[in-house]
C-alpha cells in the first residue's frame, strides 16, 4: 500500500501559500472573511488555520484547518451539543451522511455537531479548496435550520435568510 509523504518541514507555508492565493481569488466578493493562522504548531505538532465564510442560514461560518502528520484535517461545527429530540436528530443526520460528498458529519468535542474531512497534503489545491469551501457552506445552509430546530427546539427561532443581490 502506497502512503501520502509525510509532511516536511515547509509543508506549512506551502498551504499557507495554497490558502492565501485561494483568498485572493475572492477577495472582491463579501464571501471570504478573514483567514487566520497560527504560526507555531500545537502540542501535537499540527498548524491551524481558521476561516471565516459567509452564509444564508448561518451569519459566519468558521471553517477550521489542520495541518498533521499526512493531511489537511478541515472541520466545521454544524450545531452545539443537541439537548432535544436527540434520537431524531441523530437518525435525520445518519440518514443525511449518507448523501453527503466531500465531508462526513460528527460528533466532537462536547458533543457538538461536526462536519469533517482530511484532505492529503498534497491535494489541497485552490481547486481542492473551492470544492471544500462550497461543500461546508452548502451544507451548514442546507442542515442548520433543520437540525438546529430538532435538537435545540427550545431556543433556536429560525431567521429568514437574506435576499440576493445578484
Amino acid at each position: 500500500m502506497t502512503r501520502a509523504p509525510l509532511s516536511d518541514a515547509d509543508a506549512a507555508a506551502r498551504l499557507n501559500e495554497t490558502l492565501r492565493e485561494w483568498a485572493a481569488q475572492w477577495h472582491a466578493s463579501s464571501f471570504v472573511g478573514e483567514i487566520e493562522h497560527q504560526d507555531l504548531p500545537d502540542d501535537r505538532g499540527h498548524f491551524h488555520w481558521l476561516i471565516r465564510l459567509k452564509g444564508d442560514e448561518r451569519d459566519v461560518i468558521t471553517l477550521w484547518l489542520s495541518l498533521r502528520q499526512r493531511t489537511v484535517f478541515a472541520e466545521t461545527e454544524l450545531m452545539p451539543a443537541p439537548e432535544e429530540n436527540i434520537e431524531a436528530l441523530y437518525r435525520y443526520l445518519l440518514i443525511k451522511n449518507h448523501e453527503l460528498r466531500e465531508l462526513h458529519l460528527a460528533i466532537g468535542p462536547e458533543a457538538g455537531i461536526y462536519l469533517v474531512t482530511q484532505v492529503p497534503i498534497q491535494e489541497l489545491t485552490i481547486e481542492r479548496m473551492d470544492e471544500l469551501v462550497g461543500a461546508t457552506v452548502t451544507y451548514v445552509d442546507e442542515m442548520f435550520p433543520t437540525v438546529m430546530s430538532m435538537g435545540l427546539a427550545s431556543v433556536y427561532r429560525r431567521r429568514r435568510p437574506r435576499e440576493s443581490t445578484l
